[in-house]
């Protein structure tokens, strides 16, 4: 074999290589997969789960607004506290042993509730911001779903665009990032704060405010379920886009590994799709979850 003709084949030899280590890896991960079978809830958890430092023990204490529909509200019928939420709440409870209490206040309360020990876990699905995730006030879970910020107007406003709104008067929830985050793309618009998601539309309504800026959940169940519909857009494109997570009291890291597991649970089983499904006409923000890792 000549000099050159036995460079040929080393070469091949060495190009065959990355090649065949390829395809040996396919094969095992097609080996593994089919071995794993459908993806399938963890089972082998503690029952009940061992919490050290509960507000109460035996409870789980829920601060939430109860005015964040379709996520938690209260039922006009029955004078109840309810939403996808409430019941994913009360999913958590029930599957760790624990009877789940229900504090209701403004969103500007519930954070500073949460590192003044007042709850063991709240937020109504906060969106995550590095802020956040490094804070020493409150511990953030794995996503429950992914949101954007947007607004809802009047059609008689005429504004349909975010640069459209500029000088308007915006209209948003105290403390709520979305509220925050329009104020910043808008500079010149001109901002006025509501207790509450509620407020914040009968300020549309009335004319107080020509835009108000809330999340994209949010925003599609006020389209659809308000009984001004008719009258109102939605106003985009999103300025950012969000994954949520509930919020767990700081002093209780032993919570946010129970809560963690069983929220990776009820992706995989379809529980919380189901639950946001239950009360809202999409369940997109938790379909878009595989579209950052989860």
């Amino acid at each position: 074999m000549t000099r050159k003709t036995l460079m040929k084949v080393v070469l091949a030899a060495a190009l065959a290589l990355p090649f065949a280590a390829a395809s040996a890896q396919a094969q095992d991960i097609t080996a593994f997969q089919e071995a794993l079978g459908q993806p399938k809830p963890f089972s082998n958890i503690p029952k009940p789960w061992p919490l050290k430092k509960l507000v109460t023990p035996g409870k789980l204490t829920v601060g939430t607004t109860g005015s964040s529909p379709p996520r938690t509200f209260v039922d006009p019928s029955s004078g109840q506290l309810t939403g996808s939420y409430v019941e994913l709440f009360k999913k958590i409870g029930a599957d760790l042993g624990l009877e789940v209490e229900f504090v209701r206040l403004e969103w500007a309360g519930i954070l500073p509730g949460l590192a003044a020990n007042r709850f063991d876990l709240a937020c109504d699905g906060a969106s995550w911001t590095a802020e956040r995730l490094g804070s020493s006030q409150f511990l953030m879970t794995s996503p429950t779903a992914v949101n954007a910020t947007v607004a809802i107007t009047r059609k008689d406003t005429g504004i349909k665009t975010f640069d459209a709104a500029k000088g308007k008067a915006l209209g948003g929830v105290r403390g709520e990032i979305y509220f925050e985050g329009a104020k910043k793309a808008l500079p010149t618009a001109k901002p006025t704060e509501f207790p509450g998601l509620p407020e914040s539309l009968i300020g549309l309504q009335n004319g107080q405010v020509d835009l108000v800026a809330l999340n994209l959940a949010n925003a599609l169940n006020v389209l659809a379920s308000a009984p001004n519909k008719a009258d109102l857009v939605l106003v985009g494109p999103a300025l950012e886009v969000f994954a949520q997570g509930l919020c767990v009291n700081p002093n209780q890291p032993d919570l946010l590994v129970a809560v963690n597991t069983l929220l990776g649970n009820y992706r995989t089983d379809g529980t919380l799709k189901n639950l946001i499904g239950k009360y809202a006409t999409s369940t997109a923000e938790v379909d878009l979850l595989g579209r950052i890792g989860y």
